[in-house]
C-alpha cells in the first residue's frame, strides 16, 4: 500500500489537537486568577464573620461596657448589634471588608442568638466590585445565674422555716432587681423573734413550683458546672465536711451524689450528697446534689445551692451574704436558726452572681449551635 504523503495530514492533525489543548489551557489559565481571587475573598469573608461572632461574645460578656450588649437584652439590641451597621476592618489603611452582627434573645434567658455576616470588600450595593459573603449563625450560652432571675434571697421549692433569732434581709441591694426576702412553693413559717424583709415584699408562700423552672439549674447547667468543677479540682462526691481547718476552696465547688448519678425524688438518702460546713469561710458557688447544712460561725459569700434541703444553724459573727436556693428534690425544706446579732442571710447581688469574680460562669458558644453558610 502506498503511504507516501501521509506524514503531512498526520502532522496537521497533531498540530490541530495540540492547538486545541493550548487554547483550552490558555482559557483555563486566564480564569485561574479570578477563581483564586474568589476563593481568597470567600476565606476573608468567613474570617470576618467569625470575627463578628467573637465581637458578639465579647459584647455579651461585658454588658456594662459602653459598646457592650446590655443585660437583660433589649429588643432590638443597640447599634451595632442590631445588624444595622457594617463594622469595617482594615490593616495598614487597606480595607479588608467588614461584618454585620445581629444579637437576638435565645430560647431561654441565659441564651443569645447571634447572626454574623462577613462581607468582602463591602456590602454596598452601589459598589460594582465582585463581593463575597459568608454567614455564621450560633447560640451563645452560659450557666444561668439564679441571682439575676430568681425573685428571692431565700428560695425554696418546699417549705421555709425561720426559727428563733433568724433574720433574712433583702432590702438594700437592688443591683439584681428588688427581691423578696423569701419565696416558697410551700408555707413560710416565721417565729416571733425571727424576721424576713425584702425590697419586693417580705415573703411569698404557696407559689407555683413551675415558676422556679426559670431560675433553678437545669440538666445542661448542672453538667457544665460539673465539668468546670472537675477541671478546677473542686468536684466531690458523697458526704463532705468543711470547717475552719478544712475550708472549702474558693470559687465553684460541686458536691455530687456518691455514684455521680443525678439526684431525683427516688434517690436513697445514703446515695444523695451531704455537705456540712462547721465554721470557716467560703466565697463562690457551693452546689450540692443533696442537702447542705451550715453551722457555727461559718461565713459564706456567694451562692449556696442545695438540690434537696438547706439548714442553717449559725451564730454571730458568721452568716451568709449572697443567696440560698433549696430545690427540695427529695422533699427537703429550708430551715434557719441563729444566735447572736446580725442577719443569717443578707442578699448581695455581686456575691450571688459569681462570688465577686471567682466563679467562671461567663458566656460561651453553645455546643452544636454553630452553623455557617456560603451565601455567595
Amino acid at each position: 500500500m502506498d503511504e507516501r504523503g501521509a506524514a503531512l495530514p498526520l502532522a496537521a492533525l497533531v498540530l490541530a489537537v495540540l492547538g486545541a489543548v493550548l487554547i483550552g489551557l490558555s482559557m483555563m489559565s486566564a480564569t485561574e486568577p479570578q477563581i483564586a481571587s474568589n476563593q481568597l475573598d470567600g476565606t476573608r469573608a468567613q474570617a470576618l464573620a467569625e470575627s463578628g461572632l467573637e465581637r458578639a461574645l465579647w459584647a455579651v460578656q461585658h454588658p456594662e461596657a459602653v459598646d457592650g450588649v446590655p443585660s437583660p437584652l433589649p429588643t432590638p439590641a443597640p447599634t451595632p448589634y442590631d445588624g444595622s451597621r457594617l463594622m469595617s476592618l482594615a490593616i495598614g489603611g487597606a480595607a479588608l471588608g467588614g461584618f454585620r452582627i445581629t444579637v437576638l434573645p435565645g430560647a431561654r434567658s441565659h441564651e443569645r442568638r447571634v447572626l454574623s455576616v462577613g462581607w468582602v470588600p463591602t456590602d454596598d450595593a452601589a459598589d460594582v466590585r465582585t463581593k463575597a459573603q459568608r454567614t455564621i449563625a450560633a447560640t451563645l450560652w452560659r450557666v444561668r445565674v439564679p441571682a439575676e432571675v430568681a425573685p428571692c434571697a431565700l428560695c425554696s421549692i418546699r417549705d421555709v422555716t425561720l426559727e428563733d433569732g433568724a433574720a433574712v434581709d433583702a432590702r438594700m441591694d437592688l443591683r439584681c432587681g428588688g427581691k423578696s426576702g423569701a419565696w416558697s412553693s410551700g408555707a413560710v413559717s416565721v417565729a416571733a423573734s425571727a424576721r424576713v424583709v425584702g425590697a419586693d415584699g417580705d415573703f411569698r408562700q404557696g407559689q407555683s413550683a413551675e415558676a422556679a423552672l426559670a431560675w433553678r439549674f437545669d440538666a445542661a447547667d448542672l453538667a457544665a458546672l460539673k465539668r468546670m468543677a472537675r477541671a478546677r479540682g473542686t468536684y466531690y462526691r458523697g458526704a463532705v465536711v468543711f470547717d475552719a481547718d478544712r475550708p472549702a476552696p474558693t470559687g465553684l465547688v460541686f458536691v455530687d451524689t456518691a455514684s455521680g448519678v443525678d439526684i431525683d425524688a427516688t434517690t436513697p438518702p445514703e446515695e444523695a450528697a451531704r455537705v456540712e460546713m462547721h465554721g470557716g469561710s467560703f466565697q463562690g458557688w457551693l452546689v450540692v446534689a443533696g442537702s447542705l447544712e451550715v453551722s457555727g460561725d461559718a461565713r459564706i459569700r456567694g451562692l449556696a445551692y442545695a438540690r434537696d434541703g438547706f439548714t442553717y444553724r449559725g451564730e454571730a459573727p458568721g452568716g451568709i451574704e449572697g443567696q440560698v436556693v433549696a430545690e427540695g428534690i427529695r422533699g427537703g425544706s429550708a430551715l434557719f436558726r441563729r444566735s447572736g446579732d446580725g442577719p443569717a442571710l443578707t442578699f448581695d447581688c455581686a456575691a450571688a452572681k459569681d462570688g465577686e469574680g471567682v466563679v467562671p460562669a461567663g458566656w460561651r458558644l453553645k455546643a452544636g449551635s454553630y452553623r455557617e453558610s456560603p451565601d455567595s
